[in-house]
């Protein structure tokens, strides 16, 4: 029996578990996906045979008759990517979903918005190609040379080509005046990539040492803004080409105070996050779908349509997508999400209200809602990393919270196993964030240490650090203040929320006036990135594969909530928010670069383990459990998805099993 057919067995068996014990606990444990290798090109990435004759969707067809649409072939590139669906689908139908307030973008890039160099397989152990069509690599791994598909159209007919990647390079991610910093995944030895533009549709990265991971970077969300920036439309909101009377004039009737708002608001992040590319109708886009509806602040839907130049056609020659029209619904709350979906009114689903406390009664409604459940494999690492702020702007707080004994007594403080029965309805075992058992990647002392409920032992620690207490009990800090830790959760996520909860009452037990405050991300995420915060909760990454996202393991970006100044230093040390970090954490990031050096996967999961070893006696963060399975939902007339996925946001679920092939029969 293959690896894959055994997951599949197991998963469905787990799955079968579930549902007969009312989401209690699989006799079966589920085997852990192996880990991704790719360090060069795959044998599969060869070009597929194009097929003799292409056909559109009805309505395109209709535009071309009457000459206000080329036609197909003129549409599509000399090349056009053949990406064959399970099943050949029919075109039409309008898919509902639905995405929370403020900055939930990752819903529309999860769904639509992968569209980078290169892309991850379905399975998630290889590269393929995508909009770059091939690439060499040197022995060496410093010198990176793409072949654009040639003739991809942006979303309005203009041609894609080096130049919009060269203007993402050049004045986007280089310029200081929208991203202070080069990005990690962009440097090696210490110093920025090199790009070069060698003619309209190649491309070369040149590194100062060997870079084995960039393959990987280019194929993750980290590098989704290289090919999502237009540079005919972007260089209007640029301060570079535009006129500065003008640009004023822009900035003042827009509502914005520096330029860098409004291309953040109309084009993109430097990051390509964000709702820029979301808020404006008709933005031009590579994606499948292109803005119709956009988001604002004060939207109740996002609808997006089909894009008449997508350069992506199935195996008998039908231009993608199937599916005519997007509708996202924006909600404030999760209960009238979760409301829709039973009545029927949600079409494909696997963010916000799938927990499992809300399985019960999805699973229940099925028939009503017609209907059907599909598993997620979890790639993370924890169900919450709580991220004590090690760089605290309160000298006395950053000593304490410095202090790996007090970060010891907290952990002992918290009943994993109440939670684990409370909120994740007894699925899961008690874990700090670590690979997940069964990777290459696994560390027994990372995922173990500290993880029994025990107040004597809680108190033994937090007595070493802060052996004083008010007549309430309450623990002094070395002033004389109350120690108190505000846990800062972002609304959206209820699982999250329901277990700060419970840790502020711990904590409580124990002398630390804590309090669980929930807020919105947009908030939550501001403060964090300016390390303004005590301590927050968010999902571990990296479970699978910490190499693509160690940020639980070492302070690599600012996703390491628990040291966004160390992390501003690793990045670049001159960023206004740097802090030297102490010798353990330098330690940990030459330990990262030497990871990024390694030319072979056997040399990168050697460094990633010495680095893990290191991240496991510093330990930098708290986690709660290992991640159950999860679900989603998807209407039973909804053809081409898989009844199970990986998901991650390494591999940016459901986007690598190719969502423009899904379509309603």
């Amino acid at each position: 029996m293959s690896h894959q057919t055994l997951y599949r067995f197991a998963s469905l068996l787990m799955l079968f578990a579930l549902l007969l014990g009312g989401c209690g606990p699989a006799a079966t444990p589920t085997p852990v996906q192996e880990v991704p290798k790719p360090t060069e090109a795959p044998a599969e990435a060869a070009p597929t045979e194009p097929p003799s004759k292409y056909s559109e969707a009805p309505a395109l067809a209709d535009l071309v008759e009457a000459g206000e649409l080329p036609s197909i072939e003129e549409r599509l590139p000399t090349n056009p990517l053949v990406v064959e669906s399970a099943e050949v689908g029919e075109y039409g139908g309008t898919w509902r979903m639905g995405m929370r307030g403020g900055t939930d973008d990752v819903s529309f890039y999860r769904i639509l918005g992968y569209e980078t160099l290169v892309r991850w397989t379905p399975a998630w152990d290889s590269i393929i190609p995508n909009l770059a069509e091939s690439w060499e690599i040197s022995d060496d791994a410093t010198e990176y040379t793409f072949h654009l598909r040639q003739g991809v159209k942006w979303s309005d007919g203009e041609p894609f080509t080096a130049d919009d990647i060269d203007f993402w390079f050049n004045d986007v991610v280089s310029n200081t005046d929208l991203q202070t910093t080069m990005p990690a995944w962009l440097t090696s030895g210490g110093k920025p990539v090199k790009f070069e533009k060698v003619d309209e549709y190649t491309i070369k990265f040149t590194f100062e040492i060997p870079n084995g991971l960039f393959l990987q970077n280019l194929a993750s969300p980290d590098a989704r803004a290289v090919t999502n920036i237009p540079k005919h439309y972007a260089v209007q909101y640029h301060a570079k080409y535009v006129d500065q009377a003008k640009l004023e004039a822009m900035l003042k009737e827009g509502g914005y105070t520096a330029w860098k708002d409004m291309f953040q608001a109309k084009v993109t992040q430097a990051d390509g996050g964000g709702i820029g590319q979301f808020s404006v109708a008709g933005r031009p886009t590579l994606f499948a779908w292109m803005v119709e509806e956009p988001f604002s602040g004060n939207a109740t839907q996002v609808t997006l349509v089909r894009n008449p130049y997508y350069w992506k056609v199935d195996q008998n020659g039908q231009q993608y997508p199937y599916i005519d029209k997007l509708v996202y619904g924006v909600y404030q709350d999760v209960p009238s999400m979760l409301l829709k979906a039973l009545n029927g009114e949600i079409d494909f689903q696997m963010r916000h209200f799938n927990t499992l406390l809300n399985k019960a009664v999805l699973y229940d409604n099925m028939v009503t809602g017609d209907y059907h459940l599909f598993n997620l494999k979890e790639a993370g690492s924890n169900t919450n990393v709580v991220m004590l702020n090690l760089n605290h702007k309160d000298p006395v707080m950053q000593e304490i919270l410095q202090n790996k004994d007090f970060r010891i007594g907290l952990s002992y403080a918290i009943n994993r196993q109440e939670i684990i029965n409370t909120v994740y309805v007894t699925v899961g075992k008690p874990s700090q964030p670590a690979a997940q058992e069964g990777t290459a990647f696994y560390n027994e002392q990372l995922a173990t240490q500290y993880i029994e409920y025990d107040v004597d032992k809680a108190n033994e620690y937090l007595d070493k650090v802060l052996p004083d207490k008010n007549a309430d009990g309450i623990r002094l800090r070395p002033d004389g203040k109350p120690m108190s830790i505000v846990i800062e959760v972002a609304n959206a996520f209820t699982q999250q929320v329901d277990t700060g909860n419970l840790i502020a009452k711990y904590w409580k037990e124990v002398g630390i006036l804590a309090e669980a405050k929930s807020e919105d991300r947009s908030l939550m995420y501001e403060r964090k990135n300016n390390y303004d915060h005590d301590a927050f909760i968010w999902g571990g990454e990296g479970g699978m594969n910490p190499i693509l996202d160690p940020r639980n393991f070492f302070p690599n970006g600012n996703e390491s909530g628990y040291a966004v100044g160390w992390a501003a230093w690793y990045q670049n040390p001159a960023d206004p928010l740097a802090i030297e970090p102490p010798a353990e954490i330098k330690a940990m990031i030459d330990k990262y670069n030497e990871v990024k050096t390694e030319t072979t996967w056997e040399g990168q999961v050697e460094r990633m383990n010495e680095l893990l070893q290191m991240s496991a006696d510093f330990f930098p963060c708290i986690g709660i459990s290992t991640v159950p399975p999860s679900y989603g939902i998807a209407k039973n007339n909804m053809h081409n998805v898989p009844g199970e996925m990986i998901n991650s946001w390494s591999y940016p679920t459901p986007a690598p099993v190719n969502t423009f092939t899904f379509f309603f029969k």
